[in-house]
């Protein structure tokens, strides 16, 4: 198969610029105000323990994780994060600090429309409501080419435009048909770049190489170096080289702020992440046995962070 490269998407992509645009546009006027970091979501605690600015806008971050390690669970967590409302039932160490009624775009590429669509619910079962800019895509029919085409246009045209404030990607591997490419992994990192910088935060999920803490090809490799945070998931293992199957340690393997310290992720009875501090904390149902599922509601903003503290 022909690999897919960025110059296939034509009108979709903006015009060539000139260099004196470019000059104006990438000149810094080193006595102009610089605006605080803008964050979306805390992850995890420093050493201080002090809530990590993990997720902030104009910035892009990775979960990575060996197959079948909860990757997708997380993602959930830091999604359902982003809304509010009763996450904080399940987790203190992904918390939301949105401001703005903005979208939420989630794209999952890797799973058939059951399982991609149990997930997406997932994140309505946390929060407890439904935020209707939660906005979800299972992409696994389209071709890569026609992916890339959606997130194109969901950034630049779609009524979406200008008011999205995090993207998640589950499987940015499905973006390029080769991930040991060079070219065309360099030019998905580039795109990366340029979809960040219109004021959203892009988080995507790559898989690690077996037996290494680094992500998976050559892709892995330049996308993970624009990254504002690499979010590392790991089974745990024994001695004896036995895996504890429902709990995973999340590590900050990289940041450009505050790393956060590790943490762990457990998934209960009901199919429903949550995260703890110690590795054995790992039973939800007598943590939370006053805890009930409710109807879903619709949530605003207001309603969703009216008791954050932050």
């Amino acid at each position: 198969m022909d690999k897919i490269i960025m110059d296939d998407l034509g009108a979709d992509l903006p015009k060539e610029k000139t260099a004196f645009e470019i000059y104006k546009e990438s000149k810094v006027d080193l006595d102009r105000e610089v605006k605080p970091l803008d964050v979306l979501i805390y992850i995890g605690f420093d050493e201080q323990g002090n809530p990590a600015p993990a997720i902030t806008r104009y910035e892009c971050s990775c979960i990575y994780a060996p197959s079948k390690a909860k990757k997708s669970y997380a993602k959930s967590l830091l999604e359902s994060a982003y809304i509010g409302g009763n996450t904080i039932n399940f987790t203190e160490h992904f918390v939301g600090n949105r401001k703005t009624e903005g979208y939420l775009i989630s794209i999952d590429t890797e799973q058939g429309e059951f399982y991609a669509t149990n997930a997406f619910r997932r994140v309505e079962r946390i929060v407890g409501k439904r935020y209707e800019n939660y906005i979800p895509f299972e992409l696994r029919r389209q071709s890569v080419k026609d992916r890339l085409k959606l997130i194109e246009w969901l950034i630049y045209e779609s009524k979406y435009a200008g008011k999205i404030d995090l993207i998640t990607i589950d499987g940015l591997a499905d973006l390029v048909t080769n991930t040991n490419d060079i070219e065309t992994s360099a030019e998905l990192a580039e795109s990366l770049l340029r979809w960040t910088s219109e004021g959203m935060h892009i988080c995507f999920i790559l898989h690690k190489n077996p037996n290494s803490q680094k992500a998976r090809g050559h892709l892995g490799t330049v996308s993970t170096i624009k990254c504002e945070t690499l979010i590392s998931m790991d089974r745990l293992i024994d001695e004896n080289g036995n895996g504890e199957r429902n709990t995973v340690k999340i590590s900050c393997s990289h940041s450009r702020g505050r790393d956060f310290e590790p943490f762990y992720l457990t998934v209960n009875k009901q199919g429903l992440p949550f995260t703890h501090t110690i590795d054995t904390d790992n039973d939800f149902d007598s943590r939370m046995s006053d805890y009930i599922e409710q109807p879903l509601p619709n949530l605003t903003a207001i309603e969703a962070f009216k008791d954050t503290p932050f």
